[in-house]
């Protein structure tokens, strides 16, 4: 049992190394993130386009990764 939780805690450090937190003024898009407390990281399925902090539990964005919206056309 402490063996399940200490890997489980490795993958969610792990994880955040990949990630990183929105910033209260940022606008939440298809492709970010929200942390669960009991399943990890879960795609965000809910609207777009509103701020970060307008959300109870914060919401991550893989790191190097814009919203698709904020990607500039060729």
């Amino acid at each position: 049992m402490i063996s399940d939780l200490k890997a489980e805690t490795t993958t969610l450090a792990e994880a955040l190394n990949n990630f990183r937190r929105l910033r209260w003024d940022e606008l939440v898009a298809r492709g970010d993130w929200v942390v669960d407390e009991q399943r990890g990281f879960e795609p965000w399925e809910g609207p777009a386009g509103f701020r970060a902090d307008a959300f109870v539990n914060p919401i991550f964005r893989k790191k190097g990764q814009r919203p698709a919206a904020a990607k500039k056309s060729s």
